[in-house]
């Protein structure tokens, strides 16, 4: 069906009609140039000019042509089948081989009459005509949605579903199901009978716990047909090279058929890294299965703690002041070491915190140079004790031009315009008001460097010398509390509002900026995940960066990962933007540790990791066929259920079914008058005509 239309009103074609008799008229209407020529010439030029001028404005009016075209598309089956473990665990060699046999002829017999596209799916859909597809994860609703996402603007006959029934991935097939156009016809596979069976259900446990917290760990037992039997359920950590420590044991009393029990337990998080632990219950005389009794779950442990060392010329009240806050806090794990009394091993701590040194009596050189060497960030307390000219050697965040045996008592003012972290000014606006910490008299002046959040406030006068400040310089961090006796902050903190909350802040978040060390390396790899499932790809990235801190690949970067039993697989990173990545694929389950290294500006770089790679086992969980699911998708999208011995009755369904037709579909297709040819050749013709006639006859 064809036909003309315009974009604008229909009735402008009478004012093109009218453009064009008026311009023939105009031209030819009483014209002396043609006197001698025959009477009807100028009636066949003003036709002429009539047409081509009124056919020129209609133009303008964007005129299109609309027409329908029909197009027909022959029916498909669509053979959804189910290959994951649980679908064949339980049946035999015999069961397994006549299943095939029914079902290839059922798919015969259809693809005789129709085109058959043949999907399998676990965890994932794919085209595949092969029968060594083994999945360990079912999900039926993902694979009715990707029919639907698809195949659900084409003309499906009707959709087969090979399938027990068992789903554990995804959600309810029932409730998540898509809006399928097609019948869907089930074949229900597998044993619905609930036989003697003993399992690990779930595991509850949060992915995350630090080092030195406690966790808790949910188990869910189940039990079919087990009634009077006994088993014994057992928590194990095991260690990177395969070794059991028992954490756990109880006893299971099962005491009806249908029996389910929650076991809870406390764990400790004392191993830092990727723990591994498994669950077990001691099998039972007749169960189906007792690959479900066991069950691994991993735990990441994290040292988030920082060492932090108070290195202190002697005692005094404001170390009992940072032990309290300090030591109050989870993340934090505080000594405190006495100059002269006891050597400190420097390397061991993230942060030093030296009070009232360098004195008079003890130097700090050889502790500065030892931090030095690794960049260990560092902060002083001023004090009466302190050797001023000495400090003022060792550290670049404040100068004080002046004596510890004089002072000054002075308050805290934040400048506004601190921003090396994030201030809760509403806190901090009572800090004016309390107790004066002791100050050397002098004057402060601060490093070209230095970030000042505290200025000293003297006698209710605000001044430019620095209180609290922090300088980082080649990479090292160094903070100064050019004042003692913080001590007295807490105390005026607890007399004023109840607690200790002003003082713990500002310590908290000095001890924490200070603390945080940048990761300087210039060669990082990593992997994705610290745990995959055993039918995730692993996944690894690296950077390289030069000396300016800029990311490059150019030199091939090489790593090696080592299972528990030390086998070594070796790869080269592939080049992606300006960095690397590694996909080397899927692993077993079990631990592993990486170790890379590249050979940059013939400087040697590398780095090490660690991932783990858990079983999944879902399939061996769950065993009785879901025979109900598969009858009420049949139900819900109008086609029935069939066991794999009535396959005949399913295949005289579809062959015979007169419903599943070719379907007809009509497209609406516009295009432009201006695209035709002929049209362009008319007007052409007409004008040229007229042209040449008037030529022929003397005129232009």
């Amino acid at each position: 069906m064809e036909g003309i239309h315009f974009q604008h009103p229909t009735w402008f074609i009478g004012l093109c009609l009218l453009a064009g008799l008026l311009y023939a008229l105009f031209l030819y209407f009483k014209s002396t140039r043609f006197k001698e020529a025959h009477p009807y010439l100028h009636i066949l030029l003003g036709i002429l000019r009539f047409l081509s001028v009124s056919a020129i404005c209609i133009l303008l009016l964007s005129p299109f042509i609309k027409s329908l075209e029909n197009t027909s598309k022959d029916p498909f089956i669509l053979f959804l089948e189910d290959a994951s473990e649980s679908v064949t665990y339980n049946s035999s060699e015999v069961e397994i081989n006549s299943f095939k046999t029914a079902k290839n002829n059922l798919l015969t017999a259809v693809a005789e009459k129709y085109e058959l596209k043949k999907l399998k799916f676990g965890d994932e859909v794919v085209e595949s005509n092969s029968d060594s597809l083994s999945y360990q994860v079912t999900n039926i609703s993902e694979a009715l949605n990707y029919v639907e996402e698809n195949y659900g603007d084409q003309n499906i006959g009707a959709i087969i579903l090979s399938s027990d029934g068992i789903f554990n991935e995804g959600s309810n097939p029932l409730y998540s199901a898509p809006s399928l156009k097609a019948p869907l016809y089930t074949i229900a596979l597998g044993d619905t009978t609930r036989q003697k069976d003993l399992y690990i259900k779930n595991i509850f446990a949060n992915k995350i716990a630090y080092l030195g917290d406690q966790f808790s760990v949910q188990i869910d037992i189940q039990a079919q047909n087990c009634t009077g039997v006994a088993s014994q359920l057992n928590v194990y950590r095991i260690d990177a090279e395969g070794k059991r420590a028992k954490l756990k044991t109880d006893n299971i009393s099962i005491k009806s058929n249908d029996f389910f029990t929650t076991k809870e337990y406390i764990l400790d998080a004392n191993h830092s890294g990727v723990n591994k632990y498994l669950v077990t219950l001691s099998p039972i005389s007749g169960e189906i299965s007792e690959t479900n009794n066991r069950k691994n779950f991993f735990i990441e442990v994290l040292d988030a703690r920082q060492k932090i060392l108070l290195f202190a010329n002697a005692p005094h009240p404001d170390i009992a002041a940072f032990k309290t806050v300090l030591g109050n806090n989870k993340n934090y794990e505080l000594d405190v070491i006495y100059a002269g009394k006891k050597e400190a091993t420097w390397n061991d701590y993230n942060l030093v915190l030296f009070h009232d040194l360098p004195s008079q009596d003890h130097s700090i050189d050889l502790a500065l140079q030892a931090l030095n060497r690794k960049k260990t960030p560092r902060m002083f307390v001023v004090g009466a004790k302190m050797n001023l000219p000495k400090f003022n050697q060792v550290q670049d965040n404040v100068e004080i031009k002046g004596n510890s045996i004089q002072n000054n008592d002075v308050q805290g003012n934040v400048d506004p315009n601190f921003s090396l972290f994030t201030l809760d000014n509403d806190l901090l606006s009572g800090l004016k008001n309390f107790s004066p910490l002791t100050a050397p008299f002098g004057d402060f002046v601060a490093g070209p460097a230095t970030k000042v959040f505290l200025y000293q406030r003297i006698k209710k006068i605000n001044t430019e010398y620095p209180l609290l400040s922090f300088s980082e310089i080649n990479g090292i961090k160094t903070t100064v509390l050019a004042a003692e006796g913080i001590w007295k902050w807490r105390l005026y903190d607890f007399l004023e509002n109840g607690n200790h909350e002003l003082t713990n802040y500002v310590i908290d978040k000095t001890i924490q900026y200070t603390s945080i060390k940048e990761d300087k390396r210039k060669f990082r790899v990593a992997s994705s995940k610290k745990v995959y499932k055993e039918n995730e790809a692993v996944y690894l990235e690296a950077q390289l960066f030069n000396n300016t801190y800029e990311s490059i690949n150019t030199p091939d970067v090489f790593v090696s990962i080592f299972d528990g039993n030390n086998k070594e697989f070796k790869y080269t990173f592939s080049r992606k933007d300006n960095y690397y990545v590694l996909n080397p694929g899927f692993f077993k389950e079990g631990s592993y540790r990486f170790k890379a290294n590249v050979n940059s500006g013939g400087i040697e770089l590398k780095d090490q990791g660690r991932f783990s790679v858990k079983t999944i086992e879902l399939e061996l969980y769950d065993l009785t066929a879901r025979h109900d699911v598969l009858n009420s998708l049949s139900e819900k999208y109008g086609g029935t259920m069939h066991h794999p011995s009535n396959l005949d009755q399913l295949q005289a369904d579809l062959v015979n079914n007169e419903s599943i037709k070719p379907v007809i579909y009509s497209t609406t297709k516009t295009q432009s008058v201006l695209n035709l040819k002929w049209l362009f050749f008319a007007l052409m013709t007409m004008l040229c005509l007229e042209w040449f006639i008037r030529r022929y006859n003397g005129s232009y």
